[in-house]
């Protein structure tokens, strides 16, 4: 007959190792691997509320580490507050956070896609610049 103390137990504190992945960073990095893939073979996008997640300490700092740090960075006011979008050391995934007024975090992503639907112009903007060519153009042609 066993009893608890004839189980070993180890402890392990994945502070002392940073190569160590914690428990919940290797599932959303195993999510992240899924999305990139779908992305690659169809086309469609996916995002993770990272707010959303049941995180322990430490763990938002190893997802970042795990992800790194990519080429591409852009921070804007998006209205609400500023946003910054930034690529992440693995090409597809993107990590975006919004602040509110006060500069406190209000939402944060990691979107997997070939470019956050942010950095999009859209369509209501484009019409407006192209309304600010034409206007340009006339009026440079009186000149």
């Amino acid at each position: 007959m066993s009893s608890l103390d004839d189980i070993s137990v180890t402890t392990v504190d994945p502070d002392d190792d940073a190569s160590v992945l914690r428990e919940n960073v290797r599932a959303i990095l195993h999510e992240i691997e899924g999305m990139l893939d779908t992305l690659l073979v169809t086309g469609e996008t996916g995002a993770i509320d990272i707010r959303s997640l049941p995180m322990l300490p430490g763990d938002y700092d190893a997802l970042e580490l795990a992800l790194g740090n990519g080429e591409v960075s852009a921070e804007f006011d998006g209205g609400n507050g500023p946003s910054v979008v930034s690529e992440t050391a693995v090409p597809g995934v993107w990590w975006v956070t919004h602040y509110n007024d006060d500069d406190e975090i209000a939402a944060e992503f990691i979107e997997v896609t070939r470019i956050p639907e942010l950095l999009l112009s859209q369509d209501e903007d484009m019409r407006d610049g192209l309304d600010v060519l034409r206007t340009r153009l006339r009026n440079a042609l009186r000149h």
